[in-house]
């Protein structure tokens, strides 16, 4: 049976991926199975592995709810635990696909350019496996003398060309190790882009029992998503891979546009809605869309993003973002506003940042997308005035940079790689009142 190791075995990742893979072998044919990857916790491992690796999938719709067996899972092991393990998996013939969702800190980017950040993955590069990196390359070097076969090593996280900005770091990671895969990697891998999209709120105990009384199934581990779905994947793999394109999927030479118009229109809004409604004090989503002043701020983000796209993401635009509105405003889904906000550092940058940036490049002005990165800047001196902690990996320089005197503002700035015109264009009294 052909096996895909997936990396970051999430919410997400189940309502998304391991969906349309239990779908696609619904269709019958080829059957694939999915071993899944916590890097952090056991805890996912332990609750699935109570149930055989099956859990539920809860689509919550306007006219009620659907449930759903996911039974694609065949096992899931833990990095810090089963690293000889997950080296093995990644070395197997049966193994052609190895696909991430470890969101955006899981890839240690960092600088205007987005590359590897050596220093973080240090560890790494003197033989650990303590992050993705360690453990692929383990891997790829057993498989390689192992002579496996060639393999697609897939992105499915919120990066701009995630399958390329992947390439490039381990390729970086490997040369950092005196670069004995660069052939291997240049020749029999490959790292398609692709672009994901479904609201996928935590799960809660409310869930697990909802589940419970509906299908008698004691599930610990449901997950509740939406109808809609969204997968847009380049056609460039190294072996076999599942029909997706079957059960939803769309196949395409070129994901870029698609993945503008995601970052840029949803992305962008969903953090301004989650900064700026967790300000005014909700804590759904649906809650805040339904304030007309956050409405409208974020069909402003929305309208100020659209003017920086390319042609081939226009199509349909207009009813790409009601729809938007129509998805943020589903009360059944309780989408925690908090959960959006995590790694405001990271995220900003592709999703509200580069578009203010394309904007002035045109000679344009945004006024609802620094009101969106204004809107955060807020959040962050809120939750540290507060002494709550900041879930951001640069926590600890937001909070010097806070209770700091000088210009705040252009420190933030400059802690997002943002330009000095950017800071310029903030400064504003956020910080005034006395701390």
């Amino acid at each position: 049976m052909p096996r895909i190791l997936h990396i970051g075995l999430g919410n997400f990742h189940r309502a998304h991926q391991a969906c349309y893979t239990h779908r696609v072998n619904q269709l019958g044919g080829d059957l694939w199975s999915i071993t899944g990857v916590s890097m952090r916790s056991p805890s996912v491992r332990e609750a699935l592995g109570r149930q055989g690796f099956d859990y539920t999938l809860v689509t919550k719709g306007t006219e009620g709810a659907s449930f759903d067996r996911i039974d694609v899972i065949d096992d899931v092991l833990v990095a810090d635990r089963d690293t000889d393990r997950i080296v093995g998996t990644i070395a197997a013939e049966d193994t052609l696909i190895i696909s991430l969702t470890v969101t955006e800190k899981g890839y240690h980017l960092g600088g205007a350019d987005h590359l590897i950040d050596l220093d973080a993955v240090a560890g790494d590069v003197r033989g650990g496996a303590n992050t993705i990196y360690g453990l692929l390359h383990r891997g790829l070097k057993a498989r390689r003398y192992g002579r496996a076969g060639p393999l697609t090593i897939m992105s499915c996280d919120n990066l701009t060309s995630n399958g390329d900005a992947l390439a490039r770091a381990l390729t970086a990671f490997d040369a950092a190790k005196g670069g004995e895969l660069a052939d291997y990697l240049a020749r029999d891998v490959t790292f398609p882009n692709a672009m994901v999209d479904r609201i996928t709120p935590a799960t809660t105990p409310e869930l697990i029992a909802v589940v419970a009384e509906a299908t008698g199934f004691a599930d610990s581990s449901p997950v509740s998503t939406e109808p809609f779905s969204e997968w847009v994947i380049e056609d460039r793999f190294a072996a076999a891979r599942p029909a997706w394109d079957k059960v939803g999927a769309t196949m395409v030479a070129d994901v870029a546009p698609f993945e503008l118009r995601k970052l840029r229109l949803l992305n962008g809004a969903h953090s301004y809605l989650a900064y700026a409604g967790v300000l005014a004090g909700y804590h759904f989503v649906h809650q805040a869309i339904a304030d007309p002043e956050l409405l409208a701020g974020v069909r402003g983000v929305m309208a100020e993003a659209r003017k920086t796209l390319p042609d081939a993401a226009l199509e349909g635009v207009d009813v790409y973002a009601d729809a938007l509105i129509d998805r943020f405003s589903n009360p059944s889904l309780e989408h925690a506003l908090r959960q959006i906000a995590m790694d405001g550092s990271l995220k900003l940058p592709v999703r509200l940042v580069a578009t203010w940036a394309d904007r002035t490049s045109l000679g344009l002005p945004s006024p609802h997308i620094e009101a969106a990165i204004q809107a955060w800047i807020r959040f962050v001196r809120a939750e540290i005035v507060a002494g709550r902690p900041l879930d951001d990996p640069k926590a600890d320089a937001l909070a010097e940079i806070v209770q700091s005197g000088g210009n705040r503002v252009g420190q933030i700035c400059d802690l997002l790689d943002a330009p000095e015109a950017l800071a310029n264009a903030l400064a504003y009294p956020i910080f005034s009142s006395s701390m």
